[in-house]
């Protein structure tokens, strides 16, 4: 009777919840007659690098150690570890604690692969990278949000704008129109394209 070992993280960039992860994960073990000896999640919701404490995923490594398992169940690549060394060094310990792997959304089982080709590896490493980044990114999103931080340019100053409107309707040329209210030229084009928006719909 295989022991499997579940492990569940949720992050912004990970549709599929923690507990979803884990409820998914234990009917797989369950359909594949694996008994399911201990369940790990992790649901980080700080921001900085050093705040994300995964101590599931700890918890995880030491059941590996022990030798209390002899497969990890996880719903995909990108939910190991913060870094590709991260990743690497936890397959590298499951490699020598002869525990098996088996990641959910790839498809993969390291149990029943006859090896890993170097373009199966470059794949696996490029989709983690890719989502770690982006986890990076969403939760960077979430801080600035919390903040009321605005995204994108700064608004133009309403008295620019009005000066510049002022001058557009004078006729002037929009880099002349930039030139003398502080803008720049595709602020001023902008500015022009309302104005001429706002006269038609009148």
């Amino acid at each position: 009777m295989k022991r499997v070992a579940i492990y569940a993280r949720s992050s912004p960039d990970c549709p599929v919840s923690a507990d979803e992860q884990v409820e998914n994960l234990t009917t797989v073990a369950i359909e594949r007659g694996w008994t399911v000896a201990h369940v790990f999640a992790d649901r980080p919701t700080a921001v900085k690098k050093d705040q994300d404490r995964r101590s599931g995923e700890l918890s995880l490594i030491e059941a590996i150690r022990s030798g209390a398992i002899d497969r990890v169940l996880v719903w995909s690549i990108d939910r190991i570890g913060k870094s590709l060394a991260d990743l690497v060094t936890f397959m590298e310990t499951c490699r020598s604690a002869c525990v098996a792997v088996n990641l959910y959304d790839e498809g993969f089982d390291s149990e029943t692969s006859n090896g890993l080709s170097l373009f199966d590896v470059s794949a696996l490493l490029a989709h983690h990278l890719r989502q770690s980044r982006r986890d990076r990114i969403l939760r960077g999103q979430a801080a600035a949000r919390a903040l009321s931080i605005r995204f994108g340019r700064p608004p133009i100053a309403k008295p620019k704008v009005e000066k510049a409107k002022q001058f557009l309707a004078l006729g002037k040329g929009v880099r002349q129109v930039a030139k003398m209210a502080g803008i720049s030229p595709a602020s001023a084009s902008r500015i022009k394209t309302s104005m001429t928006s706002e006269a038609t719909r009148v």
